[in-house]
């Protein structure tokens, strides 16, 4: 494998977090066909992600097999390569004039996220939505607590600190505006982790002992309320929560390999959750309507099946099928009122 032109593609192509949360890797273009490694190649969000990407770009996929010691060691000499690389010099600015504050402008807010979220969004820092606030005390979430004591120290500095002290001080860097996310990476002999904040890479965590990056992921696995036993196949876990009157959401995702259990945790928060929660609607609001329209076309069915069958064979049906059948229809009006109630609403107060 070319590793200088796979740091290009990572660069240009799929972004470093995507490549380590997805477990995939940008190996080589050929025409309009990007050569994609994964790890687990029936990954189907890994896949979805990757298409969705490069087909912005007006890519085709070629995904094939590639071992995770081949992924994780191209990433890390990545890491020491982007970290090492010289950063070019910005040339100066010619002065601005001074310019009146303008109280109705907008600020654009890019982000990156390995799932499904798409690169840019907008945010007003001035004003919050009522979407992401907690108002209501009757429909609060569960509160976040979260409590740190180190904020002002360089986050590599804290590894000596118990991990559930640790577990802590991580979050509160994590549960910043947009998204944050933390990889637990196993290594043999030791753990590593990365805090990035918006698809940027802030700081490393080197050295952690095995047994303390255990305990760490066990505090994740309380925290989103996985049972503590060791996973053989990827568990995934979001839970929404209230941190200082904002909504968050936790997402959590834990991978066996071969030197034991790592982890994903990503935090979304204020605009980037608003996206994200736009995008899972639209996901399931397509997902509904395809299902009800393969429920109809059943129903088309089985009554043309009962207008031409005997008696004899109608009377072989089921005898609580069509109250069963009655019960989910009403169960589905009702919940289709629901949402009207909440879009109207919603439509009202916007």
């Amino acid at each position: 494998m070319d590793t200088e032109k796979i740091f290009q593609l990572i660069d240009r192509v799929l972004p470093f977090e995507a490549c380590l949360y997805h477990q995939i890797l940008p190996l080589s273009i050929e025409g309009n066909t990007l050569h994609l490694g994964m790890v687990m190649l029936d990954d189907v969000a890994a896949l979805d992600y990757a298409r969705r990407m490069v087909g912005y770009q007006n890519y085709l996929l070629a995904p094939q097999s590639l071992s995770s010691e081949s992924h994780h060691t191209i990433l890390t000499t990545y890491l020491n390569y982007s970290q090492n690389r010289p950063t070019p010099p910005k040339p100066p600015k010619p002065p601005e004039p001074p310019k009146k504050p303008d109280l109705h402008s907008k600020e654009t807010l890019v982000v990156e996220s390995p799932d499904e979220l798409e690169w840019e969004e907008c945010h007003k820092p001035a004003a919050r939505s009522l979407q992401n606030t907690i108002p209501d005390p009757h429909h609060a979430l569960p509160a976040l607590a979260i409590s740190t004591r180190y904020s002002e120290e360089p986050i590599a500095l804290l590894s000596q600190l118990p991990p559930s002290r640790l577990i802590q001080e991580l979050l509160g860097r994590v549960l910043g505006n947009g998204i944050g996310r933390l990889f637990f990476d196993r290594q043999e002999k030791h753990g590593r982790i990365l805090w990035s904040q918006n698809g940027v890479l802030q700081s490393v965590i080197e050295g952690v002992a095995l047994s303390k990056f255990q305990a760490l992921l066990d505090e994740l696995k309380q925290l989103t309320h996985l049972p503590l036993t060791p996973v053989t196949e990827v568990q995934q876990v979001e839970i929404e929560r209230s941190y200082q009157r904002d909504r968050v959401l936790l997402r959590l995702r834990i991978t066996p390999s071969a030197n034991g259990e790592q982890a994903t945790l990503q935090v979304l928060r204020g605009a980037a959750l608003k996206f994200y929660q736009k995008q899972q609607l639209t996901t399931l609001s397509r997902d509904a309507l395809s299902i009800a329209q393969k429920l109809r076309q059943k129903m088309d069915e089985l009554h043309n099946h009962t207008q031409t069958a005997t008696p004899l064979t109608v009377d072989q049906l089921q005898p609580d099928m069509v109250p069963a059948l009655n019960q989910v229809l009403q169960i589905v009006e009702q919940q289709l009122t629901e949402l009207k109630q909440i879009r109207d609403s919603y439509n009202k107060e916007n």
